[in-house]
């Protein structure tokens, strides 16, 4: 592998690493990048059948059987861009509130209006699934106030439930957790706090079992999510639909918590600048994910007809050896 073609999928991780701390999902950008295949089959490639290879000391093998420098060279890439962009977020919470989440807002809409196209049949029963998954979400986000945990088991939960977005384009990871409580937490506490050295241990201790839980859910869901979009996908996308729409409460600008810190107080905004900002920001942030699903649909066609293509020059192959 060229340096020039290390650096060209190390931006790419760059890309997914930014889009992965916001309310978008990765899996959608690296579909558009045209990385998002060979990302699964490495991730995939690091089992036990191919760890056997390492632990033999043939590392070379080992290396061309999961595509190691690839997932390597991505994956800095994705730290570096959830790093950057923690801390710039970290700054636009402060000052900027109500209009980041207003173009949280934005993404997510038009993330679940995209989840919800994919789904090939209407029928009551994917309606229904839909609903309930929209009933739990919304009454779990408007009567609790979820609160950060730090304790290892639900940080570890929080990053299976985080890293979904990267194996299953239109689902959000980070939208997730911030239905969870530890959205704020991990991007824009724990993450910036690593690179500074009097708190680094703060965030090595939040993001450790986080990250050990990003691998399970990355090695375990490639498989489990592969096999629910293949066997249930309607149903599959009904359920996670419902679920992130039904989580918006979250991510609703203008609230604050009870007195009881039990449920949320919801208010209607002031018709000002602020609001029609906020209003801007979320034009904007569900324009933005309009258009890179655009962009994801034509990736996705154009990966189907070189795959065509591959296909024919094989069959072409296979006729001229046996002739």
């Amino acid at each position: 592998m060229s340096f020039w073609t290390r650096l060209k999928i190390f931006v790419k991780g760059i890309l997914m690493g930014v889009v992965n701390v916001v309310p978008v999902s990765s899996g959608t950008i690296a579909l558009v990048l045209g990385v998002f295949e060979r990302f699964i089959n490495a991730v995939k490639a690091l089992n036990p059948k191919n760890f056997k290879y390492l632990f033999k000391g043939e590392v070379t093998e080992f290396g061309r059987r999961t595509d190691f420098r690839f997932f390597i060279t991505i994956l800095a890439g994705i730290i570096v861009g959830m790093v950057f962009t923690s801390i710039f977020l970290k700054t636009a919470l402060k000052s900027y509130e109500v209009y980041v989440w207003a173009f949280f807002i934005g993404l997510i809409i038009a993330s679940v209006i995209n989840v919800m196209k994919s789904i090939e049949k209407v029928s009551v029963k994917n309606i229904i699934i839909l609903l309930i998954g929209f009933g739990i979400s919304f009454l779990l986000s408007i009567h609790l106030n979820p609160e950060s945990n730090d304790s290892f088991w639900y940080l570890f939960i929080c990053g299976i439930v985080g890293a979904t977005g990267m194996v299953v384009p239109g689902i959000s990871g980070s939208h997730l957790m911030l239905l969870m409580g530890n959205y704020e937490l991990i991007v824009t506490q724990a993450i910036p706090a690593m690179t500074r050295a009097s708190s680094f241990m703060f965030g090595f201790r939040i993001l450790l079992p986080f990250f050990l839980g990003s691998i399970v859910s990355i090695v375990i869901f490639s498989y489990l999510l592969s096999w629910l979009m293949k066997e249930f996908r309607n149903e599959t996308l009904s359920a996670l639909s419902g679920f992130m729409l039904g989580s918006l409460p979250v991510v609703y600008p203008w609230k604050e918590p009870s007195a009881d810190m039990l449920e949320y107080v919801f208010h209607l905004p002031q018709i000002n600048g602020e609001f029609f900002v906020a209003v801007l920001m979320a034009v904007i942030g569900a324009v933005a994910i309009y258009m890179l699903n655009v962009y994801a649909r034509r990736e996705e066609v154009r990966l189907q007809k070189a795959a065509v293509r591959r296909q024919k020059r094989e069959e072409r192959r296979k006729k001229a050896e046996e002739l």
